[in-house]
């Protein structure tokens, strides 16, 4: 019986020892989303955040490409590339951002006017924009989340509700 207290307490100092330094280890550890390795929209990321397996798996995303999102030769409209999107947020030149409703497929960006120069009319996001797939993380959510994490105002419009209250 005594064997099995000594197994049973140096299992338990095992595992509080082990637990202790687990911190210090994860942080020492370098990823490239948090040296700022990553671009917004480019290709070789997840709308710049490092995929690790607790938070890919958990959601079930086996597949990580972006699939290159919304091709802006299928567009009637200007638009702007979500790369270069993504660097006018980063640099604090977006003023403003409309998100279409439901669920945020299409976007228009309004970027804050030079100096002494006119107010931007807003444009389309184009190229490169996420679209909504069911097997991959490529999403208009992510988009979202990232105009409120660099603090930029933004809102959702319903195209029909638009329409009539331009009626009144």
């Amino acid at each position: 019986v005594e064997t099995d207290r000594r197994s049973i307490l140096g299992g338990v100092a095992a595992l509080i020892t082990g637990a202790a330094a687990l911190p210090q280890a994860a942080s020492a550890l370098k990823y490239p989303a948090a040296e700022g390795g990553y671009k917004l929209g480019a290709p070789d990321s997840v709308v710049g955040r490092e995929i690790r397996s607790f938070n890919g798996l958990i959601y079930n995303f086996k597949n990580t490409a972006l699939g290159g999102g919304l091709d802006a030769s299928t567009l009637n409209e200007p638009s702007v590339s979500f790369i270069e999107f993504g660097e006018a947020m980063k640099n604090k030149e977006v003023a403003f951002v409309e998100f279409i409703a439901p669920y945020g497929e299409k976007a228009y960006v309004t970027m804050k006017p030079k100096e002494g120069g006119p107010a931007p009319e807003p444009i389309r996001i184009g190229q490169g924009y996420p679209t909504m797939s069911k097997d991959s993380w490529s999403s208009p959510d992510y988009v979202i989340r990232s105009v409120s994490n660099f603090g930029v105002p933004y809102k959702f419009t319903v195209p029909l509700l638009a329409k009539y209250n331009k009626k009144k």
